[in-house]
């Protein structure tokens, strides 16, 4: 059991992406980075689409190329919201 915990943690102390809820249709690649600079490098965006015909769904990943920027997203957002506009996007 120790051994699992262990590996957990240390594969917890990887992740460097921050799920994006309720984003609105008209946000694209650029206006995802352009909220979500201010805590760090971004890497990547990932708009998720159920397929690549379809339109884009409502969440994103953003990829942080650190660690540390990806807490501090997340520290500054957890299960709040972001405004913009008449937009409320939920950050966890």
């Amino acid at each position: 059991m120790l051994k699992a915990i262990e590996k957990y943690n240390a594969w917890n102390l990887q992740v460097k992406s921050v799920f994006i809820d309720g984003m609105p249709p008209s946000w694209d690649e650029s206006k995802v980075k352009e909220h979500f600079i201010q805590y760090g490098e971004i890497e990547r965006v990932v708009l998720a689409k159920d397929n690549p015909n379809s339109k884009r769904n409502d969440y994103a990943f953003v990829n942080y190329a650190s660690r540390e920027s990806a807490v501090a997203c997340v520290e500054a957002l957890r299960n709040g919201e972001l405004l913009d506009g008449d937009s409320k996007v939920r950050c966890n």
